[in-house]
């Protein structure tokens, strides 16, 4: 049971780490608009980021296997490539591959960012993918941690091409700015991003999004790309 929840978290890093990175990015500004007019705002000023560094904490819950992981983590964006570390697990992207590397196992999965991204959420997409692949509903004013929020519900109009049905956003009206993301999963798994800290415009360094394997002298590096 261990093993496959191991692998069912990883197989969930694989595929929600392109949510992660809309999410950190869905961290910005908003004004008191209707839901749809909100996410329009969303895009047009994340879109003037060119880099973006985040802290959020994420849980896992996986109702069948009766799982849950709580992870605090920090990610960097620039453009299509992010650098997403997990303590446990670290997800680089250089926007063609995708590396997850297992600290503990001192593995590494190496995808094709594309077919990746067709899993779940495509990175180029991200500012623009509610305006043609989902459906939205303004689902009025509800409570996180005792908070007032706006909550905005996602529909992807295609459910059955992706890994989730549902992604549920909570925006702090008062503040203006996102404070949670829930991504519901198809197979009963739910990951929940609270967002810690946002900044647009921080300095990074390029080589993070890209693993070298020199680096990680005996890593065992399982290559998944055609």
């Amino acid at each position: 049971m261990q093993h496959l929840c191991r692998m069912n978290w990883i197989q969930q890093l694989r595929t929600a780490g392109m949510a992660v990175v809309g999410l950190a990015l869905m961290s910005v500004q908003l004004s008191a608009q209707t839901g749809e007019e909100l996410l329009r705002t969303l895009s047009d000023k994340a879109k003037t980021y060119e880099t973006v560094l985040a802290t959020y904490t994420s849980t896992l819950t996986d109702k069948v296997a009766d799982f849950e992981a709580v992870q605090d983590g920090t990610i960097r964006i620039s453009g299509d490539k992010y650098h997403l570390d997990l303590g446990d697990y670290v997800v680089i992207s250089n926007g063609a591959s995708v590396w997850t590397y297992d600290v503990g196992m001192h593995e590494c999965m190496v995808d094709d960012a594309e077919e990746l991204a067709a899993d779940g959420m495509d990175p180029a997409k991200l500012f623009t993918i509610w305006e043609d692949d989902f459906k939205t509903e303004d689902k009025g004013v509800t409570a996180v941690n005792g908070k007032a929020v706006r909550q905005i519900n996602l529909y992807p109009t295609s459910a059955d091409a992706q890994a989730f049905h549902t992604i549920v956003l909570y925006i702090d009206e008062a503040a203006l700015e996102m404070v949670r993301a829930v991504v519901k999963g198809r197979e009963g798994t739910d990951v929940t991003y609270d967002v810690k800290s946002f900044s647009p415009g921080a300095i990074i360094n390029p080589a993070v999004f890209s693993f070298k394997e020199a680096d990680f002298p005996g890593v065992t590096v399982i290559d998944n790309r055609l």
